[in-house]
């Protein structure tokens, strides 16, 4: 009877035991021994060595915890912290023809699943060198080929499901980007014009008849004295006199010639007005004998 009766105490305690040590093992074995330390630090040194920077990463991160060697802890601590500068990051956008953002996008890295939402803006860590990007969105897949330095951090990698399809989530018209608006055809002035032609005309006659008259001044005659060496009497002071006179003339219509030729070209460019063309319309016409259209309005 006792025997019977200890019996299933001691299946009940056996089996206690046995949860415990499932339970407890994991705990016991968080901390890892000294030949996995030495094990990790060794692995990594050759991860770090053939560019496995992620890989050897995680391999100092086990040997640099409390429970290894000080020696090796101190070791796998200096480079965990110098991986984390040398460690490459990416960020991936997808988007649509539209520039809509796409956060149902699934991203591999060398056919490794990274990510299966891009909506939480997180940077990746990957190796450096080439890597082939695919984003996967509603049974599409993108590929693209990057090539990564080390100590690259946060390059946005992006690409573009489908055609532009009409206005974007930016407000932008993408359906013709090419297209743009005709400017607007500017009305002159014409009385803008003439005065262009008549000031030069005025500055060129006005100028030769000038030149002509200062030419025309007898050799004996100054034009700054205004005196002639000659006795009273003497023709040259005739034939200086004339001769000024027509140099003055010239010179003053060559002036207002150039001013008109001023005038008119600040009229013509500041007068400038945008051209009200009539409409054109295209009117039934009916008479004896005969019927047509008639389009009205600038051709």
């Amino acid at each position: 009877m006792i025997t019977d009766t200890l019996r299933p105490m001691r299946r009940a305690a056996l089996a206690a035991a046995v949860l415990g040590c499932l339970f407890a093992s994991p705990l016991a074995s968080a901390d890892p021994s000294k030949e996995a330390c030495l094990d990790s630090h060794s692995r990594g040194q050759d991860a770090k060595e053939q560019g496995k920077l992620s890989l050897a990463r995680k391999l100092f991160l086990t040997c640099a915890q409390s429970s290894c060697p000080a020696l090796v802890q101190g070791d796998c601590a200096r480079f965990v912290d110098d991986l984390g500068r040398l460690q490459p990051t990416l960020s991936f956008v997808a988007r649509d023809g539209d520039g809509n953002d796409l956060p149902d996008t699934t991203v591999y890295i060398d056919d490794v699943l990274v990510a299966t939402r891009l909506d939480d803006g997180k940077a990746y860590d990957v190796d450096p060198g080439k890597h082939a990007v695919k984003f996967q969105y509603d049974g599409k897949d993108q590929i693209v080929t990057v090539v990564v330095g080390t100590g690259e951090k946060g390059r946005a990698i992006s690409t573009t499901f489908g055609a532009p399809t009409g206005a974007g989530s930016l407000g932008r018209d993408v359906r013709d980007p090419g297209r743009r608006r005709a400017a607007p055809k500017l009305h002159r002035p014409a009385g803008a014009k003439v005065l262009i032609g008549v000031g030069a005309a005025l500055a060129i006659g006005g100028g030769a008849l000038g030149v002509a008259g200062l030419l025309g001044m007898p050799d004996n005659c100054s034009i700054v004295t205004h005196q002639c060496a000659a006795p009273p009497d003497d023709p040259s002071f005739g034939d200086a006199g004339s001769a000024m006179s027509m140099a003055n003339f010239g010179l003053v219509s060559a002036g207002l010639g150039a001013a008109a030729v001023v005038g008119g070209i600040v009229w013509y460019v500041k007068g400038a007005r945008p051209s009200k063309e009539a409409p054109r319309m295209a009117l039934p016409w009916v008479a004896p004998g005969s019927a047509g259209i008639a389009i009205t309005g600038r051709l």
